[in-house]
């Protein structure tokens, strides 16, 4: 039988150790939301770990199973190869407590399929996922940013601070994010000075969904160490810079906490799964507070 928490460490860790430390890195200029992972046939977005499995490997973040492409009369290409996600079935078994032996009960089985994207994909279908997006401009970069962030802020009691003190940190005792200004930040081979800013930024907005009056996740540090959250908030940045059309940039102690993941990793195969989960109930927390998320339940309603 696969050992498919395995597979997914596996292939982590060797981007880990693969030398290029922005790992986490999405596409650049994907536009606001373009390239986020998604079933093209359902249009369902994928999340948790299969962000991570499929965020950087096609342009138009379209994916669908082999089936399914063929059942919109598309065609795979020959010789392609597909990617792996994961979900979890309900298996009904017989439960060992009953002394009757009648009773049952579900458990999660994670299984997976292989699914191949729209740029390996000949049809009509698959051919409108492959309309090439104009990069968002910094301006744009900037207001995405700023709407998101404030919308955040403002339904909630957490507060940020912009000082000179040149860090950046989340603290949960006052519940307020202390940044530098955007001039203080520089630009990289990946990123500008606006986008580092950003991811940073996203970075510590993560950490602050963890406060005790909103997810109440910082206390989980106590049993899986710091660096444990460290690569929650992350994946958390690295989720929304996505999301808002924006290239991540690691923050600067990355590399610091770089080993200790691929360590962490190697001793629980489950560990990047739960972390991308927790990123990514962080990431629908803070969407919950989007002008957008308020819209959409009056219309439900």
């Amino acid at each position: 039988m696969r050992d498919l928490y395995q597979e997914m460490t596996d292939r982590i860790v060797a981007q880990m150790e693969s030398g290029n430390a922005n790992w986490i890195n999405p596409m650049r200029g994907s536009g606001l939301g373009g390239s986020w992972p998604m079933n093209a046939t359902t249009g369902n977005r994928y999340n948790g770990i299969n962000v991570l499995m499929l965020m950087d490997l096609a342009p138009s973040g379209a994916w669908a199973t082999f089936k399914q492409w063929q059942s919109k009369g598309c065609k795979v290409t020959k010789g392609s190869k597909g990617e792996m996600i994961v979900f979890f079935k309900q298996l009904t078994v017989k439960d060992k407590k009953d002394p009757k032996g009648e009773a049952t009960k579900n458990i999660p089985l994670l299984k997976y399929s292989v699914v191949f994207s729209a740029e390996q994909v000949e049809g009509e279908f698959a051919d409108q996922f492959k309309v090439e997006r104009e990069p968002l401009t910094e301006v744009e970069q900037i207001a995405a940013v700023n709407d998101w962030v404030t919308s955040y802020v403002n339904g909630t009691d957490l507060t940020i601070n912009y000082n000179e003190t040149g860090r950046a940190f989340y603290r949960p005792s006052t519940d307020s994010i202390h940044m530098p200004p955007a001039g203080g930040f520089e630009a990289t081979a990946t990123s500008t000075a606006t986008e580092c800013f950003h991811s940073t930024q996203l970075h510590e907005l993560t950490h602050a969904t963890g406060h005790k009056s909103r997810l109440n996740r910082l206390d989980i540090k106590n049993n899986d160490g710091y660096a444990f959250e460290e690569l929650v908030a992350e994946l958390g940045a690295a989720f929304q810079c996505l999301m808002l059309g924006v290239s991540a940039e690691p923050r600067e102690d990355h590399a610091k906490y770089l080993n200790n993941w691929i360590k962490a990793l190697k001793d629980d195969k489950r560990l990047i799964y739960r972390a991308a989960k927790l990123a990514q109930q962080a990431v629908d927390h803070i969407a919950e507070h989007q002008p957008s998320a308020e819209q959409s339940t009056e219309e439900a309603a």
